[in-house]
């Protein structure tokens, strides 16, 4: 059994969110004693258009501008001069990231801290490139490029020159200085050509579930299959992390997760993002809400879809489908759940709550509160401080 796990927990990345109030909830997260990593994404914009939301769907839209975010980097800063000891992770995409100036950012951030420091990098999505004039077709390559350039920038400091992809360094060099703790870089996403780079480049690699990987069994087979490639490129597999994204409604009354799946912004999420392969629905039961070989990251583009479209998808998502989007259910049913994916080898448990955006902020607190009661069942079933 795998006897090593770490969680972590979002913080609030809204800019209408002012300063004190998302540094007086980082606190709180570092001194949840289950949870080990706060934890933030590289968003330029949300995840509803405005036709969702609405207080009508969300209490949160009263008071929260959706596509207003701040710099995740920024934010890891502010939150680590008021936690110099605590882990932070975050998620960005090739596209928008140059290696040198990706490093030296986390570099910082690794100076900020005597904990972790971990960043998941991805092949990006259509709905953070294609409006600021990135191209969405060139993020493989891009990543490639990322984990390449960024691994030989940390271990070799005297300058050297190179040709990648898309980058042509010469004579690069970040100076001699490293951290006490080196930093990772984990491969976020799926798909053959991103797992070889990661098996290749990356420190570990992770991925939502359930919507890529659904089950602990499936989880299995992903990290058996990774190990052997990650040994094949001679490199050693006990070094190389897994994790997940665990995207789920959980409370302790059944009635108000029946009120949470059935939110139209639920199910709108649901509908085009509870698969990340829509063909998985048929195989379900479940009529697919999107077309055949639709998948988010290359094809959603939320502020060209039409009022009548995302009605049209939440109408079109039962709460059937809506309930096999996420993992369901009260905080021990979650434990055993998710114990089941530690022991298939995730280190790395990453809690994505659904319940505060339909019912609103104020349930954050509770939220936390049980996202740090599930990490201590889960790691008191692998035997962690034991």
């Amino acid at each position: 059994m795998n006897s090593h796990v770490v969680t972590g927990y979002p913080l609030d990345n809204h800019r209408t969110t002012p300063i004190p109030a998302f540094t007086q909830f980082a606190g709180a997260v570092h001194d949840s004693p289950n949870i080990d990593y706060m934890w933030l994404w590289d968003e330029l914009s949300g995840w509803f258009p405005g036709e969702l939301w609405t207080p009508d769907n969300t209490p949160a839209a009263e008071f929260i501008d959706g596509n207003s975010t701040y710099d995740p980097f920024l934010q890891a800063a502010i939150a680590l001069a008021h936690n110099p000891d605590a882990n932070i992770r975050l998620s960005t995409d090739a596209i928008r990231s140059a290696p040198a100036e990706l490093l030296r950012k986390v570099l910082t951030l690794s100076n900020a801290t005597s904990g972790d420091v971990v960043v998941a990098v991805g092949a990006g999505e259509l709905r953070q490139t294609k409006p600021f004039g990135y191209k969405r077709t060139e993020g493989l390559k891009r990543l490639e490029d990322v984990f390449q350039l960024v691994r030989r920038l940390y271990d070799e400091p005297e300058p050297w020159t190179q040709e990648t992809n898309f980058w042509h360094l010469k004579n690069a060099t970040i100076g001699n200085h490293r951290p006490d703790k080196r930093p990772e870089f984990w491969a976020l996403g799926g798909g053959p050509v991103l797992l070889d780079i990661a098996a290749r480049y990356a420190d570990g690699f992770e991925a939502a579930s359930p919507q890529a990987i659904q089950t602990p069994e499936e989880f299995s087979e992903t990290v058996t299959a990774m190990r052997q490639k990650v040994q094949s490129y001679g490199r050693d597999p006990d070094a190389f992390g897994f994790g997940i994204w665990s995207i789920y409604v959980c409370h302790e009354d059944p009635e108000v997760i029946e009120k949470v799946l059935a939110n139209p912004i639920v199910r709108y999420f649901a509908g085009q993002f509870g698969r990340l392969d829509q063909a998985r629905w048929i195989e379900e039961g479940e009529t697919p809400v999107m077309p055949e070989g639709w998948h988010y990251a290359v094809k959603w583009a939320p502020f060209e879809q039409t009022d009548e479209e995302i009605n049209r998808i939440v109408n079109a998502t039962p709460v059937s489908m809506s309930r096999k989007a996420f993992h369901v259910g009260t905080p021990q049913e979650m434990a055993k759940l998710h114990s089941g994916f530690v022991e298939a080898g995730a280190q790395f448990v990453g809690w994505l709550d659904m319940t505060p955006l339909a019912l609103g902020p104020l349930e954050g607190p509770e939220s936390l509160r049980r996202a740090n009661e599930i990490s201590g069942l889960i790691k008191q079933a692998a035997g962690v401080g034991v």
